[in-house]
């Protein structure tokens, strides 16, 4: 219950594209929408229709969109799995996505936030640093959910969950190397995905995104 509770916490405090000087701010969970929900309503009640309408149509915005979509689809297709594992009352899960990776879920919407945060900087890049930055402290917010839920998975399965744990990669599906630790290995896979967000030509995806068919 913990781990939903925080997953639910981390991944409710993703910026949004209107929220003008309080678009980098996620530390509370749907904080811009809050503070500008009630002005927006008031001044202009579309507002919010049209954001939605920009996120999910919106031409310039669809690298980001489909990053966003293969991690929907990813947390969708681990989250069926695990509901059907549960109802089979399966004890520890290493089929399916399971047996890729151990944190499939995190995985989803890691990739999910990732493609929204590309959304918004294609959109706005002027925040950059502060998005990546934050970004970054996001997922290191589902690393340390993952680590204390393998930590109660260990107490639960003992030496069956040691076995998998060496043979299963953690959140991304790439073996980690014998030597280095898991969660340095994962913090720099984080620092990679960090510097290519900053790299990234959002200008140069806005304007060729605007000639596709």
């Amino acid at each position: 219950m913990v781990e939903i509770l925080s997953t639910v916490l981390l991944f409710g405090t993703q910026t949004i594209l209107f929220a003008g000087i309080y678009i980098s701010i996620m530390t509370i969970p749907l904080l811009p929408y809050l503070i500008a929900l009630p002005s927006t309503l008031f001044y202009n009640p579309l507002a919010l229709s049209d954001e939605i309408g920009v996120m999910l149509f919106w031409k310039p915005l669809i690298a980001g969109r489909i990053v966003a979509l293969i991690g929907v689809v990813i947390f969708a297709v681990a989250s069926i799995q695990w509901l059907w594992y549960h109802h089979k009352k399966v004890g520890l899960f290493t089929r399916g996505l399971y047996s890729k990776i151990r944190h499939p879920q995190f995985l989803g919407i890691i990739i999910t936030s990732l493609g929204l945060t590309i959304m918004v900087l294609t959109f706005d890049p002027f925040p950059l640093q502060q998005l990546v930055v934050l970004w970054f402290l996001q997922v290191l917010g589902y690393t340390a959910i993952a680590f204390f839920e393998e930590r109660s998975l260990s107490k639960k399965f003992s030496g069956e969950y040691e076995q998998y744990r060496l043979k299963v990669p953690f959140i991304f599906p790439v073996r980690c190397p014998r030597k280095v630790p898991e969660l340095l290995f994962t913090l720099l896979i984080f620092a990679i995905i960090c510097t290519i967000l900053v790299l990234l030509p959002y200008d140069m995806i806005r304007s060729y995104s605007w000639k596709l068919p």
